[in-house]
């Protein structure tokens, strides 16, 4: 099915020298195009075939609908909503079939995009739309009374008419603006998505055309390919608004001319059924769906053989899980990890079948080229990078890497050091530099692949009228990966279930406390910071 299945010696990929490990894959030559010119490069190949098809609708777009429906939102914006390059759009929309069309329009109209988590509460609307300094916004008709809250910026709305309840997105689709792409430089910002990075609370990550043409290059290299180029279907249920969605399942399966299946509502049922009917090829995971696969009693040997690939990605994975999904497949089904973040455009290590030693179980992969990595101390007491099989902390450089977070120098100083982006995990390689995550030094929660940040949920927390003090730290979580636990010091007597409630109104669902334990005192340093080591 696939004709680079070749074994290419290590020695040619790998070179560690100084203890930085550096790709030895081809190099890649980044061209100089924006994001939109180099997916539509391969536009005549595949015009008729369907892009993408929504799972609950039915609706479908074949790539030349796609391209000139995007052109038509690129004109709108500029002409119509007098936008000016380099303004930004926001977009508050679960997997619809119309995500990439705005995406791509708005990119081709030479705007930002900043992608909204549908699931986010009007505070967490707000915040982002106002840091990220968004002009327009996309949205559901349906959420437009919750984005209306947040905002007084226009809003166009799929699946109304026009009016008080926004601006309807079929005049905006229905506008013929010629086949206009502005000449965007390629270290211009494409995408504004929202990380904690190391620490804190939400920042716009500032990714480029090149940065993301570049991630997608690494991902398309010959040692790295995670899907040939073929009429693939892929499963479109990772959110859009986060980059291993946005990125991964949409920009590199558009690029290899493969066929998303969005999903706006994910459940088991919805997955096994596309698994019963034959509607997936490839399935870009994170570890509570790999559970789902190896576990699930309606999900059988007979509808796993059919796969191409299966990835894990967003958090490390347990060997058990991989060990029970291989032995439902028969070891048949390719099975490959990954790490990456926001700051890296996407994918940053991954596994590989097509290099030595390039897959083992509990390992997230190889170097990808273009790109060097080191294991630092993790103290922090010097650069100088650690030999093989000695944790620290992972820290990395290449052109995918952010630029900075937006608007916030003090953070970006804090995240690079001479260049390289500090990753705040915690991580060693082997002999054969193969990389191990193991655990990390920075205090985010990881909740089935998204970011929580402590500090956020604290904040919340301090507004209720008992809460004194608190903390929270991430605790294990057999379905989640991990969960988000307070420890709250209260001025008086409050149910565990009120602060459950307070913070739930106020935070998206996967941020919600599933734990609050009352304590006398949270510990802290002579300096005031919280010593979460000391509060499991």
């Amino acid at each position: 099915m696939f004709c680079l299945q070749l074994k290419l010696p290590l020695r040619r990929f790998c070179n560690h020298v100084d203890n930085v490990v550096t790709s030895k894959a081809k190099p890649i030559n980044i061209p100089n195009l924006n994001i939109p010119e180099f997916i539509w490069q391969n536009l005549d190949k595949w015009p008729n075939r369907t892009a993408i098809t929504c799972f609950e609708s039915g609706k479908s777009y074949t790539y030349e609908q796609l391209f000139k429906k995007s052109l038509s939102v690129a004109h709108s914006l500029r002409d119509v909503f007098k936008l000016t390059r380099q303004d930004t759009i926001g977009i508050v929309l679960p997997n619809v079939a119309e995500y990439p069309i705005i995406v791509l329009g708005a990119l081709q109209g030479g705007f930002r995009v900043t992608t909204v988590n549908a699931q986010y509460t009007s505070d967490e609307i707000r915040r982002q739309l106002i840091n990220s300094k968004s002009k327009l916004v996309f949205t559901l008709a349906e959420l437009v009374p919750l984005v209306r809250e947040t905002t007084s910026i226009p809003i166009v709305a799929l699946g109304t008419r026009s009016g008080t309840s926004g601006i309807n997105f079929q005049e905006i689709v229905s506008k013929q603006g010629g086949n206009f792409i502005e000449k965007v430089g390629a270290d211009e910002i494409a995408f504004l998505p929202y990380s904690s990075g190391t620490t804190g609370l939400p920042k716009g990550v500032e990714l480029t055309h090149s940065s993301i043409i570049t991630n997608l290059m690494q991902l398309a290299s010959p040692e790295f390919t995670l899907i040939p180029q073929e009429p693939l279907k892929i499963p479109g249920y990772l959110p859009f608004c986060h980059i291993y969605g946005l990125v991964v399942t949409l920009l590199y399966t558009f690029l290899r001319g493969a066929t998303v299946i969005a999903m706006p509502k994910f459940s088991p049922n919805h997955l096994v059924r596309i698994l019963k009917k034959r509607q997936a090829d490839v399935i870009f995971g994170v570890p509570p769906i790999v559970q789902l696969l190896g576990q699930h009693p309606n999900i059988t040997t007979e509808d796993l053989l059919p796969l191409y690939l299966i990835t894990s990605a967003a958090a490390p994975l347990a060997p058990a899980t991989i060990h029970q999904l291989r032995t439902k497949t028969n070891n048949k089904v390719k099975f490959l990890e990954g790490y990456g973040m926001t700051e890296t455009s996407a994918a940053a290590i991954i596994q590989t079948s097509f290099l030595e030693n390039g897959v083992k179980i509990g390992g997230s992969g190889l170097v990808l080229p273009n790109s060097q990595v080191k294991i630092i101390p993790k103290d922090g007491s010097t650069m100088q990078g650690l030999p093989q099989n000695q944790a620290g902390e992972l820290i990395l450089k290449g052109p995918h890497v952010t630029k900075g977070y937006h608007n916030n120098p003090d953070a970006t100083k804090s995240v690079f050091i001479d260049g390289w982006l500090r990753t705040g995990d915690l991580a060693y390689y082997d002999e054969h530099q193969h990389f191990f995550i193991i655990g990390r030094l920075k205090d985010i929660i990881k909740v089935k692949g998204f970011q929580v940040a402590p500090t956020e949920l604290e904040e919340v927390l301090k507004q209720h009228p008992l809460v004194v003090d608190c903390a929270v730290v991430g605790i294990p979580d057999s379905v989640s990966g991990e969960a988000p636990k307070a420890f709250v010091v209260a001025k008086s007597p409050v149910s565990e279930k009120e602060l459950k409630n307070f913070v739930a109104k106020k935070v998206s669902k996967y941020k919600r406390l599933k734990r609050v334990e009352f304590v006398q005192a949270i510990p802290r340093s002579p300096t005031g910071k919280i010593l979460k080591q000391g509060l499991q």
